[in-house]
């Protein structure tokens, strides 16, 4: 008895021991947590964005930049140099993502990294691929409104396919996330300025150098124009992000708004559903009775008809049956006859 009070004594302790233990370390941990999100502020944010974002925006413009003066310098056709374009334009999408969402993490506007990557490489292809569609298959007609018009929609969703493609990731992280669209389009238009002067400098060169220098001169420009402006907008949403609390909250009512809205439209589908059918009805039972009394005439036609049929193919059989006997006997008779004959001749 006393071993057992004994053992059960220290196993107590022990426990105790190790419960203490991992209580201070979750405390720990949980102040440390702690202690990462109060780094998250906003100044952090516009650090880490201008810091990280010229690095990834410069990266992804070399290679357009080198694209374009290839075409220009070679005679590429407007197939090669659309090709081209694009790919280059899908790298630099890529890694303005990566770029933008590792500034973005290390401050209170968590957005989700391969979601933000995945839709940033998409749109800025996309964004190419409306760049370069009015001029690179021939010179596009000015004077025609509806070609003007063309331009003027591919002019709108270089500006903004990417910030909306972006906000629609990043609405739910903040208040007023909309500002986000504003800031980055006017970034935008910034740089897409800066690169067309580059190519309104670099025309008439005819050499590799020559043609690249005023690319990456007014690249450089537009790039810093660019990360400068979208980070002080970047800084001014990051002060109105929500907490983790606040942003769970703002997803569960866009889901039950997304349910509600779902549940809606069954329920509006199934009552149109029901007033047509109740409508259809009596015309369906009228066709269907039509449908059933053609098929059943067409269906009585074939049968007199294939009884007919069969009345003439029968007798037709029976004709051809007594003549074939007909003939047998006359071939038999035939054949007595010439036996009765040799045998009187013998």
């Amino acid at each position: 008895m006393p071993c057992d009070w004994w053992g059960h004594t220290v196993v107590r302790e022990k426990l105790s021991a190790l419960r203490k233990k991992l209580l201070t370390r979750r405390k720990r941990s949980a102040v440390s947590a702690n202690k990462k999100l109060a780094r998250r502020t906003p100044l952090r944010t516009l650090w880490w964005w201008l810091s990280l974002v010229v690095l990834a925006t410069s990266a992804g413009f070399v290679p357009p930049a080198i694209a374009m003066a290839f075409a220009a310098t070679e005679g590429w056709d407007g197939l090669r140099q659309f090709m081209a374009l694009i790919a280059t334009g899908l790298f630099q999408g890529l890694v303005l993502g990566i770029g933008e969402v590792v500034a973005l993490r290390r401050g209170p506007l968590r957005v989700p990294a391969w979601r933000w990557i995945i839709v940033t490489t998409i749109a800025m292809g996309v964004a190419w691929v409306a760049a370069l569609l009015p001029g690179s298959f021939g010179e596009p007609d000015w004077s025609n409104p509806i070609v003007l018009g063309g331009i003027i929609v591919a002019i709108l969703m270089v500006i903004l396919i990417v910030p909306i493609a972006q906000w629609l990731l990043l609405r739910s992280l903040g208040r007023d996330t909309w500002r986000w669209i504003v800031i980055m389009s006017i970034s935008t238009t910034l740089g897409v300025g800066c690169l067309l002067s580059g190519i309104l400098l670099a025309k008439g060169k005819t050499t590799f150098v020559g043609t690249l220098l005023p690319f990456i001169l007014t690249g450089w420009v537009g790039i810093l124009l660019f990360t400068v402006v979208s980070g002080l907008g970047v800084y001014w949403i990051a002060r109105e992000a929500y907490t983790v609390a606040e942003a769970e909250a703002a997803q569960a009512r866009r889901a039950a708004k997304a349910s509600r809205a779902t549940t809606a439209v069954k329920n509006a589908a199934a009552r149109v559903g029901k007033r047509v059918g109740a409508t259809a009805s009596p015309a369906i039972k009228k066709m269907a009775s039509k449908v059933a009394a053609v098929a059943k005439m067409a269906g009585s036609q074939t049968a007199a008809t294939a009884k007919k049929t069969a009345t003439r193919v029968t007798l037709r059989t029976a004709t051809v049956i007594a003549q074939a006997k007909d003939w047998a006997k006359d071939r038999a008779k035939a054949r007595a006859k010439a036996q009765e004959k040799k045998t009187s001749e013998e």
